[in-house]
């Protein structure tokens, strides 16, 4: 995985949080309970819960936040583990997509007795073993004979255009890109409409959406869209190639 010095990994739309630590839902005996907030440490009302039982197939609970962030299942009376899970849901054009938050606990937690799980609205870390991130993917190919372009050095900016899909605008961003079995990628993005930009070594690259078997898009300084599931795409992704400008392009 290529390192970077810039904010690789970094969700784009989504600031860190500020100040301490948020403080922890206080228990509740047998009930599970606990608070999903941003990374901002607002409240996320409607957040969809669900408490998977452990021991048996298809028999979780399945409640959603309300207008506080808050959730309370009762398990006074169930003698089993539970795994908790929450996951919000985001509009983006015509697509619904979950996102799985991340909890302050993964562990499981024992019925009859309780315990708290809160979550935050934060992208999954990338990692080298799992480098796609929770969000949206940015996958960028040097253009078919393009050899002189080390993919490995290109520097891909992306300034979003409008509103983000969690309804913020979020800033501009540059990124190296990284290793993945699906080619070279950005994770972690916010769906949403950029203008994106590619630089070499300081030189501007050319770029454009990469093409499924299509008429090829023309080559431009900047590219102005969104997110797709071309390519069998799990999640709406972006999928551009770059290349050196040529003469009289």
């Amino acid at each position: 995985m290529h390192k970077t010095n810039f904010t690789a990994l970094a969700l784009l739309g989504l600031g860190c949080l500020s100040g301490a630590a948020r403080a922890a839902t206080p228990a509740q005996a047998g009930f599970i309970v606990g608070t999903v907030v941003n990374e901002q440490g607002k409240p996320l009302p409607g957040v969809e819960i669900d408490v998977d039982n452990t021991l048996s197939y298809d028999s979780g609970l399945v409640t959603y936040t309300d207008a506080k962030g808050q959730y309370r299942v009762d398990v006074r009376k169930l003698p089993f583990t539970f795994q908790v899970y929450a996951k919000m849901k985001l509009k983006y054009k015509d697509l619904t997509v979950n996102v799985e938050l991340v909890p302050n606990n993964p562990n499981a937690v024992a019925g009859l007795v309780g315990g708290v799980r809160d979550f935050v609205f934060k992208p999954k870390p990338a990692t080298s073993e799992d480098p796609y991130g929770s969000l949206g993917r940015v996958f960028v190919e040097r253009g078919i004979g393009e050899y002189d372009v080390d993919i490995t050095e290109v520097q891909v900016t992306l300034t979003p255009v409008g509103q983000l899909a969690d309804g913020s605008v979020g800033k501009a961003r540059t990124f190296k890109l990284l290793s993945s079995g699906s080619g070279p990628v950005i994770p972690n993005v916010m769906w949403g409409t950029y203008k994106v930009t590619a630089t070499l070594n300081g030189r501007p690259l050319e770029i454009r959406q990469r093409m499924d078997g299509r008429t090829p898009a023309a080559w431009n300084a900047a590219y102005m869209g969104g997110f797709t599931r071309d390519y069998n795409a799990l999640t709406p992704s972006m999928f551009l190639e770059v290349r050196f400008p040529k003469s009289g392009s």
